[in-house]
């Protein structure tokens, strides 16, 4: 076959005319091979798949990890894979930023990243799009379709789809379109965290098929979310090498199969989305992050104060507030006595502005570290350390240049020789300067060391200044965190079968999409095309912008109000994305 015949193969044609290929994105959120691989292939009583849906489609395409981002959180990993560009080129490097001037930290919305969404993009070449829950999409974007945002949604009444009339018309439809998640995992009832994932799942699902069928559509992108909050919570439940599996616990019969559960019911609702789907349609499943065990929580500021890199302020007010958080008195036990009073819902309403001062005034903090003899300080979800850079941070010290190596190498040398109080073995696996890292636009937002823990079994308490006064700390909350490896399947004319591939990373995938649908690709993507993924389909060399067209220009003013904010950092931390 020459190649104007596959070409002819590869696009179908209607009435003479050539059509673009669609593009079907079925985001899956935390999704990780360690779980679904054995699940697509066996189910418990023999060799029935647990997953045949998801199966099939592993089967019938390519498939392999997918790299995320560094860190491999939800904030910047969404960011990277609507723009095709690494954290330091969008801007965003966690789920929230410094304040200028500040050693404090604010939310990101959609408006903090720079760069244009696929969206975005496929809409300016003509293309009709629609999405349904990305996170970070918020507040909407207009688009040449429609689109639903996702995860950091204020809670409060807001027009959260475009064009507006389309939540009226969802209404209508479902009866209700479930946007928020409002249930936390409460050990003594974790049933009604469980049944509102269900809910969200499934009228999510009511709403794609809906929409597929009665909107035009060249591009549709569905997230679940459920994936992933049900793997924070419950992993200890079914995984016998979890450190805090108990196989005499009542509770493991009766939530021991909650995960495995949601995606059997998933994958079922996933056999109506596919029915929907043509074999010329690109059918493309993808996850942010990969998934895997925690063992403990590390108080990293905790740990800095002991190993002398940060110090307190000797006023009376500092050393009152020291040793009432010595006797117990700290955010930690604060926040769980909150949520079994019922005072959370309270204390959310006054405000984030009164909500820190009131946790400035109360619990030690970040506002009682002397400054002037501090070198280090962590802020983040992977304990990201700082250097408290003179001419950078407000109040720096440490001089640029050789002094700032000398602390950075003192910093790494104690980070090696962390040691896991129960077991003795290191804590941390693997440390980069930020400048290895990170080298973009937005490269100075990045921490000075970025580290993995061994297996990345151990978590920060990133958003918590000082949150218990012992640097290791038991689990709560969140079972289990994400990893680096996601999942990446695709199928579609001229997509091989059944092949692994290696290498894909996140950032790929925008520049894969606009490649199978025959748009140039923006000139700033840090991705490239999976060329070895494509088979026929990428036999074609990319096609590139021929001028550059800026995005957003990150660091926009902030959106949200800071009761909004209050409220979404609240519910961040219910669904185990923050501590």
């Amino acid at each position: 076959m020459d190649k104007e015949q596959e070409d002819k193969e590869l696009m179908p044609s209607e009435n003479g005319q050539s059509l673009s290929p669609k593009v079907f994105v079925l985001a899956l959120d935390g999704g990780t091979f360690d779980l679904l691989r054995p699940w697509m292939e066996v189910g418990a009583q023999g060799p029935a798949p647990l997953l045949p849906n998801l199966r099939a489609l592993f089967r019938s395409g390519v498939h392999g990890e997918l790299e995320s981002t560094y860190p491999p959180l939800t904030g910047p990993a969404w960011a990277s894979f609507m723009t095709g560009k690494r954290p330091e080129n969008h801007g965003l490097l966690e789920f929230f930023g410094r304040e200028p001037n500040s050693y404090r930290q604010r939310l990101h919305s959609r408006l903090d990243i720079d760069g244009r969404s696929i969206w975005r993009v496929l809409s300016d070449h003509g293309k009709r799009v629609g999405v349904i829950g990305v996170p970070l999409t918020y507040p909407p974007e207009p688009v040449n379709g429609f689109l639903i945002t996702g995860l950091l949604t204020p809670r409060t009444k807001v027009t959260f789809t475009h064009p507006p009339e389309l939540e009226h018309e969802l209404n209508q439809r479902l009866g209700r379109y479930l946007l928020q998640h409002t249930e936390k995992y409460l050990q003594d009832d974790p049933s009604r965290l469980i049944n509102e994932e269900w809910a969200i799942m499934n009228n999510k699902i009511d709403a794609a098929l809906y929409l597929m069928d009665a909107k035009p559509w060249d591009f549709f992108m569905l997230h679940i979310l459920g994936t992933d909050v049900l793997q924070h919570a419950f992993w200890h439940y079914f995984d016998p090498n979890h450190i805090e599996y108990n196989p005499n616990d009542k509770n493991i019969q009766k939530y021991g199969n909650v995960i495995l559960k949601f995606w059997r019911d998933l994958d079922k609702r996933l056999g109506e989305v596919f029915a929907r789907l043509d074999e010329n349609t690109y059918v493309m499943v993808m996850s942010d992050h990969g998934f895997g065990p925690l063992r403990l929580y590390i108080n990293f500021n905790i740990w800095l104060l002991r190993e002398g890199f940060m110090h307190l302020k000797r006023d009376f007010r500092t050393r009152l507030r020291w040793l009432a958080f010595r006797l117990g008195f700290n955010y930690r036990n604060a926040v769980n006595i909150s949520f079994k009073t019922g005072l959370a819902r309270l204390i959310i309403r006054l405000g984030r502005a009164k909500q820190e001062e009131m946790q400035r005034k109360t619990f030690l903090s970040l506002d009682d570290v002397d400054w002037s003899r501090t070198t280090v300080y962590s802020m983040g979800n992977f304990g990201q350390m700082y250097v408290n850079l003179k001419g950078r941070e407000p109040e720096g010290i440490v001089e640029p240049g050789a002094e700032y190596e000398a602390v950075l190498a003192k910093l790494e040398a104690r980070l090696r020789a962390l040691r896991d109080p129960y077991t003795g073995e290191p804590v941390v696996e693997r440390i980069w300067r930020g400048s290895e890292l990170y080298q973009g636009k937005y490269a100075h937002k990045a921490p000075d060391l970025f580290f993995f823990t061994r297996g990345m079994l151990y978590k920060a308490m990133g958003l918590s200044d000082f949150g218990s006064d012992t640097v290791f700390e038991h689990l709560y909350g969140t079972h289990a965190h994400h990893h680096m490896n996601g999942i990446f399947m695709l199928k579609g004319p001229g997509i091989p079968q059944d092949v692994e591939i290696t290498g894909a990373r996140l950032i790929d995938l925008a520049p894969t999409i606009y490649h199978l649908m025959g748009v140039p690709i923006p000139r700033d993507v840090d991705g490239q095309v999976l060329t070895q993924a494509l088979g026929q389909a990428g036999q074609a060399a990319p096609q590139y912008e021929t001028s550059f067209v800026s995005g957003n220009g990150g660091e926009a003013e902030h959106v949200y109000t800071a009761e909004e904010e209050a409220a979404l950092t609240e519910m961040l931390r219910d669904l185990g994305y923050v501590s």
